[in-house]
C-alpha cells in the first residue's frame, strides 16, 4: 500500500504529458536523441580500443610522458551505449514529476534544456571518437 501512495503523482502527470503537443514532439526530439547517440556508440565499438591506465610525467611536462595503456573490456566500451539511455529515462522522469508539481512551463524548459546540453554531448562525443580514438 505504501508504494502506490508515493506514486500517486505517475498518473495525472502521465495523462498531462500525453495529452499535451509539445510534450509528444520534445520527448519525440529526445528519443530521436537517444536512438542516434546509442547507434553511434554502437557502430563506433571495435576490438583494440586503448585506454590510458597510468600517465607517468618526467621533468618538464613537454618533453617526456611515459602511458601506459591496455585494451578495454566490453562492457566498459558498452556503457557508452547505455549511458544516452539512462539519460533520456531519467530526464523522462525528472520532466514527469515537475510537470506534476511545478506545472507545464517548468516542466517543458527542463526537456528543452535537456535536449540541448544532450545534443551538445553527443555532438562533442561524436567529434572526439571519429578524430581522438578512431
Amino acid at each position: 500500500m505504501e508504494k502506490k501512495k508515493s506514486l500517486a503523482w505517475v498518473q495525472p502527470a502521465f495523462r498531462s504529458a500525453i495529452t499535451s503537443r509539445m510534450f509528444w514532439f520534445v520527448g519525440l526530439l529526445g528519443f530521436l536523441e537517444m536512438v542516434i547517440a546509442v547507434i553511434f556508440a554502437l557502430t563506433h565499438i571495435h576490438v583494440g580500443l586503448a585506454v590510458k591506465t597510468h600517465c607517468e610525467i618526467t621533468g618538464n611536462a613537454m618533453t617526456a610522458i611515459n602511458c601506459t595503456s591496455e585494451d578495454a573490456p566490453w562492457f566498459y566500451i558498452f556503457n557508452f551505449a547505455v549511458l544516452p539511455i539512462v539519460i533520456f529515462a531519467a530526464n523522462s522522469l525528472v520532466g514527469l514529476k515537475l510537470l506534476s508539481i511545478k506545472g507545464r512551463t517548468l516542466a517543458l524548459c527542463w526537456l528543452w534544456l535537456s535536449l540541448l546540453v544532450g545534443l551538445a554531448v553527443t555532438v562533442l562525443s561524436s567529434v572526439m571518437v571519429t578524430h581522438v580514438v578512431g
